[in-house]
């Protein structure tokens, strides 16, 4: 009787909360003056941290896209790369392993001083140093980057020099984000470090670099507005965490003259509104709380689709893009705390087998989502279409299961098998950040999985955690999307070997001999054929090798308030540029609201 009185209390309280938080929502849209120029953008996470280099995680390269700059980029529309703070694109040796680079004159930071070669050099020392903590994409530079070299006669001119003929030579600058060397490093502790001394095997830690790189490396800086600074137009203000991040157009921002696309800045203020659920979200963009979104559920952007006051107010649309998800299993464990359920490739494979993806993108993803067999999305030219998707055959599943030695011996459902002389049941932890999209798609692999005889146990985590775990390989088995991008992935960070025993992000331990060469193949070329072709093996090698079951891509879900002119939506990321969103300047705020039959 208790427990039921505890019950009806809990579920009061949720509906207290329900209905304190949808009147709040409804207050403040009814307080929220439509005609201001402010963007607000709905994301369902913040950031893992806005650290120049150590932070990596998608929500902190969208707020990127406005507080800071690259001397190069991908072009949003045309897909093509295309020079933002230097002259033109690099002028390359005709070895093609130097590359000239000229900066653009009155590129400011905050301070007033200009951009300069000595910025780039320290940026990119910063991005090369071992003690840096950016182990996850730091193997991208390093295979690429062998040194900057200074104009003496020019401090906006400098050389890019190469370790080899590489694929990404040319465009390496393209996600180099620049940070000021006044700022962070006065006294010029790393003008002493050379970039050979980086790129030694027997690299010097000596007492004055851990210092100033235990300071460096420090998470505060990832989260004090102060020091997340940069050459964009917007300065981050405040961050509430867990709430919202704001960012504020800066007064005497050196780019406003600029008439690139990536230099307009038309709203005084963006702010970056985090909302998990989607039962709010919805409610947000039902009441025109939030002007922009890409992250709405299906279900609810398709509902919305439906209502009159909806469309009056918002373009919105489902659109393809280039990430995908991923179930990850852990092919090295330990063995201690991570047992060797998924060492055998007949095990990965009866995995792949098992999982009701199909069913998934219907039931979850409302048909509006893709599958794919490899790790190259199949909206590039290089995507290996001979590859055929895994069905589900659950009977397959078991044949395998058998094969490697899963069987049930004690008739209880669940397979199991001797490892080390200890009987161990086919119960493995499968790791997810926590939402209630994820709970209930892993429940749906948790019953399909068990129809095998697996037992699948949900262990929800918040990112922070999730990621962690990741990195140090902690983990059975996990679920995990990469955000991907009409440029080239470097296959170096999720699939080289070294990018596992670096604690990079090669989670599952993947690779061999004959994949790293692939990678490099396909690296070190600047033959389309032959680059084209590595990559070719490299997806059939991961694709026999099951390290991944590459689940689906879920298309972007797009909503932009039409108050606002230039509202493109677009295939590459962030889909969006909310720097673009001009105010119309006719915008009346008597605009359709929801009725109660709505």
């Amino acid at each position: 009787m208790l427990y039921l009185q505890n019950l009806n209390l809990i579920m009061i309280k949720k509906l207290f909360i329900t209905l304190f938080v949808s009147v709040t929502l409804v207050s403040c849209v009814q307080k929220r003056d439509l005609s201001q120029n402010t963007v607000i953008a709905h994301i369902l996470s913040q950031p893992d941290g806005l650290h120049p280099f150590n932070d990596n995680s998608a929500m902190r390269t969208f707020v990127f896209q406005y507080t800071q700059k690259t001397l190069i980029k991908l072009d949003i529309e045309s897909l093509e790369y295309i020079p933002t703070l230097v002259k033109e694109m690099p002028i390359a040796s005709e070895d093609n392993l130097s590359f000239e680079y000229e900066i653009k004159e009155g590129t400011l930071w905050d301070d007033g001083t200009e951009l300069n070669a000595e910025d780039v050099a320290f940026s990119v020392k910063l991005m090369l140093c071992p003690l840096t903590n950016n182990a996850q994409i730091r193997g991208n530079y390093t295979s690429v980057i062998k040194s900057i070299e200074l104009d003496p006669s020019n401090p906006m001119k400098f050389t890019m020099h190469a370790q080899n003929i590489h694929w990404e030579n040319k465009f390496i600058f393209s996600e180099l984000y620049m940070v000021q060397k006044a700022l962070w490093d006065a006294k010029g502790v790393l003008d002493k470090v050379t970039f050979t001394d980086l790129l030694s095997e027997d690299f010097n830690e000596t007492e004055a670099l851990q210092q100033w790189f235990n300071a460096y490396n420090n998470a505060d800086n990832g989260y004090q507005p102060k020091l997340l600074v940069g050459l964009g137009a917007y300065q981050v203000t405040e961050w509430e965490a867990s709430q919202y991040i704001t960012i504020e157009k800066k007064e005497n921002w050196w780019g406003k003259n600029d008439n690139s696309i990536y230099s307009k800045a038309y709203p005084e203020k963006i702010i970056f509104k985090i909302i998990k659920e989607d039962a709010s979200s919805y409610l947000a963009l039902k009441n025109q709380e939030i002007d922009v979104t890409t992250s709405i559920g299906t279900v609810k952007l398709i509902k919305l689709q439906e209502r009159e006051y909806f469309n009056n107010n918002y373009d919105s649309e489902f659109l393809d893009r280039y990430a995908f998800s991923y179930m990850g299993l852990n092919m090295k464990p330990d063995g201690i705390k991570q047992k060797p359920y998924f060492i055998d490739q007949k095990v990965r494979r009866a995995m792949a087998y098992l999982i009701p993806i199909d069913e998934i993108i219907e039931v979850m993803m409302h048909g509006k989502a893709s599958r794919q067999a490899s790790l190259i999305s199949p909206l590039k030219k290089t995507y290996n279409d001979t590859l055929k998707l895994i069905p589900l055959d659950i009977e397959k599943a078991k044949e395998l299961l058998t094969e490697a030695g899963w069987v049930d011996t004690d008739g209880d459902n669940i397979r199991d098998k001797m490892i080390n002389g200890v009987k161990t049941p086919f119960s493995f932890k499968l790791s997810y950040m926590s939402s209630p999209t994820s709970k209930e798609i892993v429940l749906m692999m948790k019953e399909s999985l068990y129809k095998a005889g697996i037992v699948a146990e949900p262990t929800p985590m918040d990112f922070t955690l999730f990621y962690k775990n990741a990195m140090d390989h902690n983990f059975d088995g996990m679920l995990g999307g990469w955000g991907g991008s009409a440029s080239y992935s470097n296959p170096m960070q999720l699939w080289h070997t070294s990018s596992w025993a670096t604690k990079g992000s090669n989670f599952c331990g993947f690779g061999d001999a004959e994949s790293d060469a692939l990678i490099e193949e396909a690296n070190l070329t600047l033959d389309p054929e032959i680059h084209r072709n590595a990559l070719l093996k490299l997806q059939a090698k991961v694709y026999k090798d099951q390290p991944y079951i590459f689940l689906y891509s879920t298309k972007r879900k797009f909503a932009i308030h039409k108050r606002f002119n230039n509202r493109g939506m677009y295939y590459e990321r962030p889909g969006v540029m909310l720097q673009n969103l001009e105010l119309k300047a006719d915008f009346s705020s008597k605009t359709l609201t929801p009725t109660d039959g709505q």
